[in-house]
């Protein structure tokens, strides 16, 4: 500090900010100013890392130049490529298999399977094309295996000539393909194929059309005999322990058709992946379905037509991986899907329809050729004009157009085993695309509308990224667990956000200056609780309780705040000076004792309104035992009711009390406010179990509905226990807020005449109201981020229902489940980053909203 004089004796003291007070606030400005820009740049950041690993999920698939061949094969009854793409076995007319070379078109080998043998009359192949089926004029049906046999010879058995092959070079040699692969190993591929042994029908008619199923050796095929029609046959093979061969058993039964109405077989028949159904299929698209899951009682479940519009006739068929999704191909250009899905009117006898869930509409030219991926819901169309297009069935989406029109007219088209290859077949040669499909099932309708899964009854919104089988088809709707995240957040905030607030309005404005600190610090260590421990004691130790005193719990929401009120109630009998003399530490102590006493109430009362109400169990209840259901009513309309006679009876209790309270004593008026009190219960109760009443009569049952059966990690659950993260949160914010409203409005609030609790309500509040929704919006973001008490307290199914007794799952929870087990890279990774980025769009915009409101209220409070 420097001082100076003016000359006349007299000290002018002269103020001047030193330099190292100046560097310390420029230095606090820098650091505030950078840390400011680096949040911001973080945010960012981290938006864009999501959006980088997000955005391919929605990115078109890629072919790559294509490789064409000739081949003198013309118009083969099958094509199985190999998984590498470098082989190709071709069953041609004259039911021999030739293998071919991909890159060059040349016959490498030439299998005759039925050389002495009759030639077949019927074929049948599965959706992989490993296992077949070959009907005969005898009556008989053989099976067989085909596949590619990959092997890794050792130096000693490598042919001299492809010692120095080089990495990724292709070179036929004898009747297989050989290749360096990237390792540095020499693969060799080859044709693998095993005829199996006849099994000779009872009746000797011609074969005609067949269908099979082969599981572990247990068979089961439809064959359409030129005599006896539908055929089901099921094959069983036992080994004889004494002479270790395998005996295979024949059980055929008949299947019901009406053989006048149509003499010639059918175009096809179909038998499905359950092995219990059989379509008959005709040109025509009519297809008759068998109900066979009693093949000595089959019936014609119904009759379909698989081309719905007129004139239209039926091209191609086949079946997705799992044999219960069948795909049509129409002469007009038209695909279809078709699968059984649940119908609950009993007009079929299995309760099942075959229904047209997706439709694709391709050039309008006949489809000639359809096959399905043997792993996924891929499928290739081969048209008229020689294009090949590419579809995900689930998805609705075309995802690839090849031009195959230079291979002379078309036969068909396959997608490799791994879906990283696509070869077309036609009259003059092959041609074969290296393909990238990408995710397929990945679009924002399958993301966020609702979508029709297989045997599902309908279009949902579901998400199941992980099956049990080969068949399973990923799952990816988000608004399961949007809504998973909603409720949680609703409950939470719904039980937190009440007592947060007013617990920092008594503790601003009501309680004794000496027992604020204390009070509020206590509060303030609940925020130290860590989450894990909160889910953990929900999940192991609340979760049990409650489900066991379930009853007692439900009556608390009653008996609870009631007790509180007529402890208030009662605390205006004191005489003025007591009251006066206790309303510190005494006034919390009565408090206290209040909730112990409206537990025991509940405790008290629980059973009984179970018995009187609930059919002795509210879990039965709930699972539909009982036909009463006013007091589930009654419960869900009590909130309704308490705020409907509040306002009713208490603008009509505060006129009354302004023209007759004047002249009344203190006494008299706790009187009277102790009876407005039970007045106010009786009512109360009385509406919500009147019109709970009259919404039973009327035939309104909430079970099923607003209620549903019971699970002990459900909502409430999660938000009382989550309610107890965001009390400190709300509760520290919002006391701050309160408290620092200037005490001169309070002060001439009660100057006026106003009692403490109006000076707090019509005062206080409307002034901290920017504060207090700011301490609202910032414990709902952090309700809506929660991730271990959702994922310990919750059963973290994610299915969407309003039951609060039922679980959920929520976006964060989902993330810290799957992510650790997520292949990097796949559809499913990039989905949950997805799920990220929704969440953090769904926490900005709240804030976004928040921070708009907040500045509006902000601004009307600082005219005062």
């Amino acid at each position: 500090m420097r001082r100076s004089g003016n000359g006349t004796g007299r000290r002018k003291r002269r103020l001047e900010t030193t330099k190292r007070v100046r560097l310390a606030e420029r230095l606090a400005t820098g650091l505030i100013t950078a840390g400011g820009f680096g949040a911001v740049i973080a945010i960012t950041l981290i938006c864009a890392f999501l959006l980088a690993v997000a955005l391919p999920l929605f990115r078109r698939a890629q072919a790559s130049e294509p490789n064409e061949a000739p081949v003198a094969e013309r118009a083969p009854r099958r094509v199985f490529p190999d998984e590498y793409g470098v082989l190709v076995a071709v069953l041609g007319q004259d039911w021999n298999l030739r293998v071919l070379a991909v890159e060059s078109g040349q016959v490498l080998e030439e299998i005759e399977p039925f050389a002495g043998l009759s030639r077949p009359t019927a074929f049948s192949a599965s959706v992989d094309g490993r296992s077949l089926a070959f009907g005969f004029e005898d009556g008989s049906v053989r099976t067989a295996r085909i596949g590619f046999e990959s092997s890794f010879p050792i130096a000693d058995e490598v042919p001299a000539e492809l010692v120095d092959v080089a990495g990724g070079r292709v070179v036929e040699f004898g009747n297989a393909i050989w290749q360096r692969t990237p390792e540095g190993k020499l693969r060799r591929e080859a044709l693998d194929f095993e005829l199996g042994e006849p099994l000779q029908l009872d009746s000797a008619s011609p074969v005609q059309r067949l269908s099979h199923l082969d599981d572990d050796g247990d068979q089961t095929f439809v064959v359409w005999t030129r005599d006896a029609g539908p055929l089901f046959v099921q094959a069983e093979s036992t080994m004889n322990l004494f002479t270790g061969e395998s005996e295979t058993s024949l059980e055929e039964r008949v299947l019901p058709y009406d053989r006048e109405s149509d003499s010639a077989p059918p175009a096809q028949v179909l038998l499905t992946g359950t092995g219990r159904e059989v379509l008959i299929v005709h040109g025509d698209g009519r297809a008759e379905r068998i109900d066979a899951r009693d093949p000595a009682n089959a019936t014609v479940a119904e009759v379909v037509d698989l081309t719905p519009e007129e004139g239209e006739r039926l091209t191609s068929t086949t079946f997705l991986v799992g044999r219960s999704t069948l795909i049509t191909g129409s002469d007009r250009g038209v695909i279809r899907a078709w699968f059984d899905a649940p119908r609950e009117d009993g007009a079929t006898p299995d309760g099942k329809a075959l229904v047209e869930a997706h439709t694709m509409r391709g050039p309008n030219t006949p489809v000639v050729h359809l096959a399905a991926s043997p792993r996924s819901r891929l499928i290739v169309a081969t048209f008229g004009d020689g294009t090949v297009q590419a579809y995900h069935v689930t998805s609705e989406s075309r995802l690839l157009e090849l031009d195959a029109t230079d291979i002379g007219s078309p036969f068909g088209a396959r997608i490799l085993p791994k879906e990283d290859h696509v070869l077309a077949f036609g009259s003059a040669g092959l041609k074969s695309w290296e393909v990238d499909f990408r995710s397929p099932e990945a679009s924002f309708s399958s993301f966020f509308r609702p979508v029709w899964y297989e045997t599902y009854p309908g279009p949902q919104h579901v998400w199941q990224s992980e099956g049990a089988s080969d068949a399973f088809e990923t799952k990816l709707g988000f608004v399961p667990l949007v809504y998973g995240t909603i409720k949680a957040t609703f409950y939470s905030m719904l039980f937190g956000t009440p007592l947060a607030l007013l617990a920092a309005l008594f503790t601003s404005e009501f309680l004794d200056r000496r027992l604020r600190a204390p009070i509020k610090s206590s509060i303030e260590m609940m925020a130290s609780l860590p989450s894990v421990v909160l889910g953990f004691l929900a999940g192991l130790v609340i979760a049990p309780f409650a489900q066991t005193a379930l009853p007692a719990i439900l009556a608390a929401i009653v008996t609870v705040p009631l007790a509180l009120l007529l402890g208030a109630h009662l605390w205006q009998f004191l005489p003025t000076e007591r009251r006066s003399a206790w309303s510190g530490w005494q006034r919390v102590v009565a408090m206290a004792a209040a909730l112990p006493v409206g537990v025991l109430a509940a405790a008290w009362v629980g059973p009984g309104l179970e018995r009187l109400f609930f059919a002795g169990s509210i879990e039965l209840w709930l699972g539909g035992k009982g036909a009463h259901s006013i007091g589930a009513w009654g419960l869900l309309l009590l909130p309704v009711s308490v705020l409907l006679v509040t306002l009713v009876g208490g603008r009509g209790y505060a006129a009354f009390l302004a023209r007759r309270g004047e002249s009344w004593t203190r006494g008299r008026t706790a009187r009277v406010d102790l009876l407005k009190l039970g007045v106010g219960l009786v009512a109360t109760l009385g509406v919500a179990f009147g019109v709970g009443g009259l919404l039973e009569v009327s035939g309104f049952d909430p079970r099923g509905s607003l209620l549903d059966t019971y699970d002990p990690h459900n909502a409430l659950l999660v938000g009382f226990v989550m309610g107890f993260a965001i009390i400190p949160i709300i509760y520290t914010l919002a006391e701050d807020a309160l408290s620092s409203v200037p005490e001169h409005l309070r002060l001439a609030s009660l100057g006026a005449g106003a009692t403490p609790w109006q000076t707090a309500v019509r005062v206080v509040l409307p002034t901290a109201t920017s504060g207090l929704f700011s301490a609202v919006m910032i414990g709902l973001g952090r309700a809506v981020g929660e991730t271990m008490i959702v994922l310990m307290a919750t059963g973290n199914t994610p299915i969407m229902e309003i039951n609060p007794f039922s679980g959920f799952r929520t976006l964060s929870a989902n993330i810290a489940v799957e992510l650790p087990e997520a292949v990097q890279g796949s559809t499913h990774y990039r989905a949950l980053f997805l799920a990220a980025l929704v969440l953090f769009a769904m926490t900005f915009v709240l804030n976004t909203c928040a921070e708009t409101v907040r500045i509006r209220f902000r601004k009307r409070s600082s005219r005062l």
